[in-house]
């Protein structure tokens, strides 16, 4: 969908990878400008390599250095002739280096230009450093999970970063569907806290309305996760059609009228640790129970609903030359850059 797309993506770690990643699953052309030598700081970290290879399979990466003055104008030069341009630095250093929205929008009208920021540019806390628990606590949603030895347990995945990250995705197209009516381009921003508060709509309307809402954190026996004899089973019937199915299921039809008693969920615990997670799924075979194990992660990846396409990641700078070259630059400059890096 997004073939013939160029992409420059500056930021570095999760969020903003994330985001170039779902657009070029989309076919877009995203290149990857990296600071010579380590490049991306993700690549360092514990498991970073791999986690970088997924994040970046298929793009293509440039090695700039963005404080010498030979870096920026390459970065200018391949701004010329690119359609989105992705950062993730606090706010303000794009413009420090000379390389913010007016002077890319300048070289190039129809530039889409999307910020990606912990607390956004506004604010007083515009400048501050974070990551994505700091960002999740900010929001309320931290608060919110389940405690673990009497402390919010801390997400699996990083919640704020990959929110943030698909919504600069959606607003990097909404961007790129406008500027087919208008010819121009425009500067977006996305602030994970803000995306993370977003999450919490639902909580903050009953919250409002003096209610105490929706609770799906294994309170309900309809909608909590049960071991089996040797692993665990998540059960999400929370629909009366789906739990009653469920309770008609497993011998226990008195539980019908008891889907928001947790109370219930004692004997429904009992019944479901006689049998192994697999003798449970193929009792509940194709029926509508909404009932799935619990998968480790090597399961998940063996799993047949998972479609594994697998390409490989660029080595820092891997494309700096043939990229250069598609934007113009002659072999001599290329060269001199290189030099400088």
């Amino acid at each position: 969908m997004l073939e013939g797309v160029r992409v420059l993506d500056l930021s570095r770690l999760l969020p903003g990878g994330y985001c170039s990643m779902l657009l070029a699953r989309l076919k877009a052309d995203v290149i990857k400008v990296e600071a010579p030598g380590a490049g991306d700081p993700l690549r360092g970290l514990p498991s970073g390599a791999a986690i970088f290879a997924a994040l970046h399979a298929g793009k293509r990466s440039v090695a700039l250095r963005l404080k010498s003055e030979t870096g920026r104008a390459a970065l200018l030069r391949l701004a010329e002739g690119s359609d989105v341009l992705l950062e993730g630095f606090r706010p303000g250093v794009m413009d420090r280096m000379g390389l913010g929205f007016a002077r890319l929008s300048a070289v190039n009208p129809r530039l889409v230009y999307c910020a990606i920021t912990g607390y956004g540019s506004t604010g007083p806390m515009r400048e501050r450093a974070g990551h994505d628990l700091n960002y999740l606590a900010r929001a309320g949603l931290l608060s919110l999970m389940p405690p673990s030895d009497s402390l919010p347990s801390i997400p699996a995945v990083q919640v704020a970063d990959l929110a943030g990250g698909t919504q600069a995705a959606l607003l990097i197209l909404g961007a790129l569907l406008e500027r087919a009516r208008t010819g121009r381009g425009r500067r977006l921003e996305v602030s994970m806290t803000d995306v993370a508060r977003s999450w919490l709509t639902a909580q903050r309307a009953a919250l409002d309305a003096g209610e105490s809402g929706l609770s799906l954190t294994g309170e309900l026996p309809c909608y909590r996760v049960y071991a089996a004899a040797d692993g665990f089973i998540s059960v999400a019937a929370l629909e009366p059609r789906f739990w009653e199915a469920f309770c008609e299921s497993i011998g226990l039809p008195e539980l019908r009228v008891r889907q928001a008693d947790p109370a219930a969920a004692a004997e429904v615990a009992a019944v479901l640790k006689t049998r192994t997670r697999a003798d449970w799924m193929a009792h509940f075979g194709d029926r509508d129970v909404c009932v799935e194990p619990v998968l480790s992660l090597a399961e998940a990846e063996a799993d047949p609903q998972a479609a594994a396409i697998r390409r490989p990641a660029p080595a820092v700078g891997e494309h700096t030359s043939q990229v250069l070259l598609e934007a113009g630059l002659s072999p001599q400059a290329i060269e001199a850059l290189e030099r400088t890096a």
